[in-house]
């Protein structure tokens, strides 16, 4: 062979390339809906490659071009042609009007039913700016949850900015950490350090609304602080609240009675020393006044809200809840809940487990108080019983002990149409979120989402109930050895065996 046909024949070969090359190019041309630099240079190239044979012998193209061949070839370049373009097409259309299906058991990969109903209320433009470099850790993460977020509103555009390249961008946004996220809403910014979908959810809330929801501490009676200076305190608690889009503040009754402006929720966790009466009166005047309260009561000694939780139809009682079967590992003393009544706060909590270390029991005032209706949310299971003489060494059920289920949180509302009437929520207890308990069970159970989602409520805040990461199962395919010996021998002898028959018939037919 010389020179000249091997190079026709290289020639043959590029063209066919060229031909794949020009196909994917118009293919990406597509897709993108632009053309980059990248897709034009592969399309040049693409092109000088089928014209090459031609070029190098005219009379060759010539022949090929009108004889009967060409009229077959005809056919079916125009057969692939017509079959590129349908994918092509079926392609545009899959970008441009994309179509998801999550299948996983967990729904793994689905946005949670408070995130949809924020997004999907989007009025504004709001446009997302994810800084990250091609290797950072969560950059395919973020991508896929953006992705997600988009495709629910028109009002929700993103792009990827890598801050190596673009350090101007960065600076512009001030920007000095990869995998920062940055959420704009006209003016106003909302920075973003995490990639899951609790962490977007509250960085678009927080830009797109008016005012940050105020959860004030109550102070001046030895309550839990939120320093985080005690492992009893709440220092965890208030920094989910802030990433939950709501104020975090303190409170004494003793040196204000006007209702802070920006008050919405008044958290008593603990008073070791009894409110005094104009203090129980300012309360009652905030709760007036459209302000709501969780109170968190421990056990061990009087009420020291003085019997106020009364007036609204919750009853505190001086006991500890004991329960030998129901328990958190075998503490007698911290029951443990599955079960919920169902309301607002419980509704997404169904197979979700808390627990409450050393709590008081609630119990409903009958009748009730008029206008307003109180509902358990929490119960022990019926093996519990209320302890009165807790300090004993013996713990056993006495005939006048209350048998279980015992109350252990209960939920308040106004029943009447008045306006500016706040909400309650009562707890026999506050360690179930304190910092030692979150610390301890690090999100296994569901302490921390009954409190958010109480908060949520008690401010009147649906959306604003706790996002909950899901929570992924393995699942394993246990094969027995016959199995297993099947699955190797249809796939290393069997199916290698019936490719070779198979062209050994071909071969037998065309000889």
């Amino acid at each position: 062979m010389t020179m000249r046909q091997r190079i026709a024949s290289w020639a043959d070969w590029g063209a066919l390339l060229g031909a794949v090359v020009v196909v994917a190019s118009l293919g990406a041309l597509l897709v993108m809906g632009e053309a980059t630099v990248w897709i034009e240079a592969a399309g040049g190239l693409g092109v000088v490659l089928l014209v090459l044979p031609v070029l190098l012998n005219p009379g060759r193209a010539r022949a090929a071009l009108l004889g009967r061949r060409a009229r077959y070839g005809g056919n079916a370049l125009v057969a692939t042609v017509a079959l590129v373009a349908v994918v092509g097409l079926l392609n545009y259309l899959g970008v441009r009007h994309p179509l998801r299906w999550d299948v996983t058991a967990e729904r793994q990969f689905s946005l949670s039913e408070q995130t949809l109903q924020i997004i999907e209320s989007l009025s504004e433009p709001v446009h997302v700016t994810l800084f990250f470099t091609p290797g950072h850790f969560n950059r395919q993460q973020a991508d896929d949850l953006i992705q997600e977020y988009a495709l629910r509103s028109r009002h929700l555009t993103y792009e990827f900015v890598d801050p190596d390249l673009e350090p101007r961008r960065a600076m512009e946004f001030q920007v000095g950490r990869d995998g920062t996220i940055v959420f704009q809403r006209g003016e106003r910014r909302e920075f973003c350090f995490g990639a899951q979908e609790q962490d977007l959810t509250s960085a678009l809330l927080k830009v797109t609304g008016d005012r940050a929801k105020g959860v004030y501490f109550l102070t001046g009676h030895q309550e839990r602080g939120i320093d985080g200076a005690d492992e009893i305190g709440f220092s965890q608690v208030a920094g989910v609240l802030g990433t939950e889009n709501y104020a975090v503040e303190t409170l004494n009754l003793a040196v204000t009675d006007t209702v802070p402006a920006d008050l919405d929720v008044l958290v008593i966790a603990d008073p070791r020393r009894p409110l005094s009466d104009d203090e129980r009166d300012r309360l009652r005047s905030f709760i007036d006044q459209g302000v709501s309260v969780l109170a968190m009561i421990e056990p061990g000694g009087d009420d020291p809200l003085g019997g106020l939780l009364a007036e609204y139809g919750v009853a505190l009682t001086d006991d500890l809840v004991i329960d030998p079967a129901r328990s958190f590992f075998g503490d007698i003393a911290a029951p443990l809940v599955d079960g919920y009544t169902y309301h607002q706060i419980t509704k997404d909590l169904t197979g979700i487990s808390s627990f409450f270390p050393t709590a008081r029991s609630i119990t409903l005032v009958e009748p009730p108080p008029e206008g307003w209706a109180a509902q358990l949310l929490a119960s022990s299971s019926p093996s519990s019983w209320a302890e009165t003489r807790y300090t004993a060494t013996d713990v056993a059920r006495d005939d006048d002990e209350a048998a279980g289920p015992i109350g252990l949180m209960a939920a308040v509302e106004p029943t009447t149409t008045e306006a500016g009437k706040g909400r309650l929520v009562v707890l026999g207890d506050a360690d179930f979120v304190s910092d030692s308990v979150l610390t301890a069970v690090r999100g296994s159970i569901a302490n921390l989402d009954l409190f958010m989602n109480a908060v949520g409520w008690l401010a009147e805040e649906d959306a604003l109930i706790s996002i909950r990461p899901k929570q992924s199962e393995v699942r394993e395919v246990v094969l027995t050895p016959p199995q297993a010996r099947a699955i190797i021998y249809s796939n290393v002898l069997f199916v290698p065996l019936i490719v070779l028959a198979a062209g050994g018939l071909v071969w037998w037919r065309r000889r």
